[in-house]
């Protein structure tokens, strides 16, 4: 075979197979909108390149009594119109519909926007506020790990060499309802510059029981805030304590950086997006299907 000529398994049993017999010299290919603009310094003459589309196996979404589970190759449009994920996921469903222009988002998967762990990804806020969890194969076998901890840094994952991100798996938590929202560097590209992700479970009297608060683009894709998780658990529905604890993560995750005064800025307009989606958004039903 030309050694220029990507590899495409047809299963997933042909795919951990390349993944032995070539262990630290494959870069996987799913959409390819993240690796194709910096293909040329990314392969060497010992690299090969895994053709993942024809896995029907890494596809679908679908859900029993306990959680809801997102195949790593679907794509953005397919998750941003997905109604069970509208329903119940509401903040990946709103991310996935932000992503790029919409040539983008019918290629782009949501596992390589996690895999890649682009600074500038949309989907791991959300997937970390719905606690999210990846599933990880390859030949040694599978292991899952918490979205926040799948990505470790400005384009860093920690993917071993040998594995692949099959698929996401979400709780199913009753009464719970989530937002996402970005601000983006351009209209036709809507490359995010800040994001935010909130998925909260409402209590009695307007309070909230349950809380769990992440940014993007400050430094790393997923930055969890618990001190505005904290202000939502103590005070409620409290816009204004909410955004002076998402000024204080972004001055925390940025510090001296010459954007700080912009992003806090910004982040008010979207506690204010994200309180507005919030109110907006039905409380889910618990279903089991």
């Amino acid at each position: 075979m030309n050694r220029t000529e990507p590899l495409a398994p047809a299963t997933v049993a042909e795919l951990l197979d390349i993944l032995a017999r070539f262990p630290g010299r494959i870069h996987l290919v799913a959409g390819g909108t993240d690796l194709t603009p910096r293909l040329g310094r990314a392969l060497t003459p010992e690299t090969r390149l895994v053709d993942l589309s024809g896995l029907d196996e890494l596809r679908g979404i679908a859900a029993d009594a306990r959680e809801i589970r997102v195949g790593a190759l679907e794509t953005m449009a397919r998750l941003a119109a997905d109604q069970l994920l509208n329903r119940e996921a509401r903040a990946l469903a709103l991310a996935a519909g932000r992503v790029g222009s919409w040539q983008i988002r019918t290629r782009a998967t949501v596992g390589g926007n996690s895999a890649n762990a682009s600074p500038a990804a949309d989907t791991p806020p959300a997937l970390a506020a719905l606690g999210a969890t990846v599933r990880l194969i390859s030949p040694r076998g599978s292991r899952d790990l918490p979205v926040e901890n799948f990505i470790i840094g400005p384009n860093r994952s920690a993917r071993a060499d040998d594995e692949v991100l099959a698929e996401f798996r979400l709780p199913r938590r009753p009464g719970h309802i989530s937002a996402f929202a970005k601000v983006g560097s351009r209209s036709e590209m809507s490359i995010a510059r800040l994001n935010l992700a909130v998925s909260v479970v409402p209590g009695e009297g307007g309070g909230i029981r349950e809380a769990r608060v992440f940014l993007g683009t400050l430094g790393r894709a997923v930055r969890r805030a618990p001190a505005a998780e904290a202000v939502l658990l103590e005070h409620g529905p409290d816009v204004e304590k909410f955004n002076r604890a998402l000024m204080d993560a972004v001055a925390e995750g940025i510090p001296g950086r010459s954007t700080l005064g912009y992003k806090q800025s910004a982040v008010q307009a979207l506690g204010q997006d994200v309180f507005s989606e919030l109110g907006r958004e039905p409380r889910p039903e618990r279903s089991g299907a």
